[in-house]
């Protein structure tokens, strides 16, 4: 009984008449005080009437306690029905803890369980779900198969999916017989909850042990959608290595990275396509493409809701997600965020491995431009390094994949050392090795995107080439043009051939290459040149610019102020 309840002032008689009537209506709705079932490894588990103040002939409430329960409740009934006040500093309801309640609705005809948090581990919950129906018919209530199961008021809790999985599996321990393991594949086929990989390969090891033919276990696979579960550690997912040799021992091919799909779009992982053979082209390309369309709905419907909601209060709440999709585009924001998606890849169409390979070329130049950051004690950014490991992982790192990050990352103000350094784990060393070599073989120059001038790596300015404008020049007042035309005249600017990733664009929008020094000092229209005036004395050059083309401007100065050889 509750503090609460014992507060109004009895005498003796009358405290004991207001047991004896208490304890008349709990025999009433209680005539079984307690039961036993059996639990894990033969414990025996009592179950003991919740003895309630208040109580619904309708709802009855068990809890398990230890059994030294029932000999304290006798007690404290004897000295109740003496009229003895309760000693309120001593609760047998908190001496003997609850372990696990069962509640009984007799009119809407339901069972309701659940057990304690510390105590869910000792087969107690396990314990119920196997003896419901005999708890009732010792309870003496009629129709008891026409009562629903719940747990915590939940009759969809997932405890009851491990359990009906738990009986699937367990046909598997028959011996083996064909007719059987045919229909248990046919089960597997189309059921709809998750299982352990040592399950499911339970599953197969009896098909094949009955003589199914791989083929019809790949089907069932395939219908299945390959719907696991394993363990995650820091978010890489975990699963027990024997499971995967086991299942791969198995020598079952025909399987599709497109019965996977639950999986991937649960746990955002492309793992499992290493369990699969000779992967059909087609069926990945399906597989990609449709991963992509279903997290660009989500974004769609995700950006449309926090416009909603931005509209009724200050700024928005626009999360890290939404914002490298909004930001990087969805591919990129697989690449960033989805384990494996590079062995997805590797098997898709050509058409589509170079779009995507295209497009995250491109986004290393907005990666932490001026490359701020350090992770893992690389020169290199978070986003980068996940870019070059899923390339890496879908075998696309190669030599041109190589040059071509290369002149992005000229870009960003590294050397070739530099970023040779921060690269050089992703791709191997023949590819390495042939890149290098086309780089030395070639001039390679920087097209810095945004205010370059003002640029700065962690708090300190880019090393900028400043060129000192001679002061008779200077006077001139005209001195990238004076210095344009002495450059075009020599005409070795426009004979020097170089690479960059610098384009311009005519008036037709037609793209114009630039291959040449003259091109990328001065520009083409559509792009600004790279040589910059610094005030009225100074000619600045990009970071990373050769070291060809600041002589260059230097020489081309002494030939202004100096017109004839001998004054040089």
């Amino acid at each position: 009984m509750s503090k609460e309840m014992s507060k109004p002032k009895m005498t003796k008689e009358e405290l004991a008449k207001f047991w004896k009537d208490h304890y008349e209506r709990i025999d009433s709705i209680y005539p079984v005080k307690s039961f036993e079932i059996q639990g894990k490894n033969g414990e025996t588990l009592t179950f003991y009437c919740g003895n309630a103040y208040k109580s619904d002939p309708q709802f009855l409430l068990y809890d398990l306690k230890d059994t030294g329960y029932q000999k304290a409740i006798e007690e404290q009934k004897k000295h109740d029905l003496l009229g003895e006040e309760r000693d309120e500093d001593k609760d047998i309801n908190e001496t003997f803890e609850s372990k696990a309640f069962i509640d009984i609705n007799k009119e809407e005809k339901w069972v309701n369980f659940g057990v304690e948090w510390e105590h869910m581990r000792n087969g107690y919950g396990r314990a119920i779900y196997d003896n419901y129906i005999h708890i009732l018919k010792m309870l003496g209530i009629p129709d008891s198969e026409q009562y629903q199961l719940r747990i915590y008021g939940n009759p969809d809790h997932d405890f009851f999916k491990r359990m009906q999985t738990e009986k699937l599996v367990s046909k598997a321990s028959d011996k083996p017989d064909k007719e059987k393991a045919s229909q248990l594949l046919t089960e597997f086929s189309q059921y709809p909850h998750t299982m352990k990989f040592s399950e499911l390969n339970a599953i197969l090891q009896y098909a094949i042990n009955s003589n199914i033919s791989t083929t019809e276990i790949a089907q069932a696979i395939n219908d299945n959608g390959f719907n696991i579960f394993y363990t995650t550690i820091n978010s890489t997912p975990y699963f027990e290595k024997e499971d995967f040799e086991q299942f791969k021992s198995f020598g079952i091919t025909g399987l599709k990275p497109t019965s996977m799909h639950r999986h991937f779009m649960r746990n955002r992982d492309f793992g499992f396509i290493k369990l699969l053979d000779d992967i059909d082209t087609q069926d990945a390309t399906r597989e990609f493409r449709k991963v992509f369309e279903e997290v660009k709905t989500q974004h769609e419907k995700e950006k449309k809701e926090k416009k909603e909601k931005a509209q009724h209060k200050k700024g928005n709440d626009f999360d890290y997600t939404y914002q490298t999709i909004e930001k990087y585009g969805v591919a990129e924001h697989i690449a960033l965020h989805w384990e494996h998606f590079g062995l997805l890849l590797k098997n898709v169409d050509s058409n589509i491995q170079a779009i995507v390979k295209k497009g995250t070329i491109s986004k290393f130049g907005e990666f932490d431009p001026e490359h701020e950051r350090e992770w893992n004690g690389c020169d290199i950014d978070y986003e980068s390094s996940q870019t070059f490991k899923m390339l890496r992982e879908a075998e696309l790192m190669d030599k041109d994949t190589y040059i071509a990050l290369y002149q992005k990352a000229l870009n960003r103000n590294y050397s070739l050392n530099k970023f040779d350094k921060a690269i050089g784990r992703f791709i191997n060393k023949e590819e390495r090795k042939k890149a290098k070599e086309e780089i030395l073989r070639n001039a390679f120059y920087p097209s810095p995107k945004g205010d370059w001038q003002k640029s700065s790596i962690q708090g300190k300015p880019y090393k900028i080439s400043r060129i000192t404008i001679p002061k008779k020049v200077a006077k001139t007042g005209n001195v990238r043009d004076l210095l344009k035309q002495e450059i075009l005249k020599q005409g070795i600017a426009k004979r020097t051939k170089i690479r960059t990733d610098m384009t311009g664009r005519d008036k037709n929008g037609k793209p114009i290459l630039v291959d040449n020094l003259k091109d990328w000092l001065f520009g083409v229209p559509g792009a600004h040149g790279n040589l910059q005036m610094e005030g009225a004395s100074t000619v600045i050059l990009p970071p990373q610019t050769p070291d060809f083309a600041v002589r260059l401007i230097e020489d081309t100065f002494r030939d202004i102020e100096y017109p004839n050889s001998e004054g040089r």
